[in-house]
């Protein structure tokens, strides 16, 4: 499946999330990226990051063994407590996404997930596509909790930073009228 996904445009939406970023994170001083709590948030931007990041990483590994769980991650990690390793994690992701192969979108994958801590995991069936729009639209959630850690470190942020594809339509279709 390691192919032309990017090249058709399918992961290129994830792509410029996770170029966005890198961006917001390469401008953050290492104390601010790692600092916790930010306000009332009690976690730090770069577990954030890192959070998210693991989830677009299990997504490509699922891609080669079908099976997916997001409950493994790797927490605790220099991707939370460094801008740089980050950046290059998402460089290195990046690389990774821009190969992926189109014509994979309704390959099967095995979900493993834990909806309960009282409870076992359970299986259920998606596919590669289904996952590529869920780890999007979670990355893009974990960058509006970022952007407002940002703005309340009194860092740089891009326009319209964590927003959702569907917001910014709706805002550019307001504006033209």
């Amino acid at each position: 499946m390691i192919d032309s996904m990017a090249q058709s445009g399918v992961t290129q939406p994830l792509i410029d999330v996770l170029e966005q970023l890198a961006n917001v994170v390469a401008r953050l001083p290492d104390s601010n990226y790692s600092q916790k709590p930010v306000g009332v948030v009690q976690s730090s931007v770069g577990a954030h990051v890192r959070h998210c990041l693991d989830h677009v990483r299990m997504l490509i590994d699922a891609i080669e063994t079908g099976e997916l769980s997001y409950d493994d991650r790797r927490r605790g990690t220099s991707v939370e407590t460094s801008p740089r390793v980050a950046c290059g994690m998402v460089d290195a992701i990046i690389g990774e996404l821009t190969l992926l192969d189109a014509d994979g979108l309704d390959r099967p994958i095995q979900l493993l997930s834990t909806l309960s801590p009282d409870a076992p995991a359970i299986r259920v069936q998606s596919s590669v596509g289904r996952e590529l729009v869920y780890v999007l639209a979670h990355t893009i959630h974990h960058n509006a909790l970022i952007s407002a850690m940002v703005k309340t470190l009194g860092g740089w942020l891009p326009d319209r930073f964590g927003y959702a594809p569907s917001t910014v339509k709706h805002m550019e279709q307001a504006c033209a009228r």
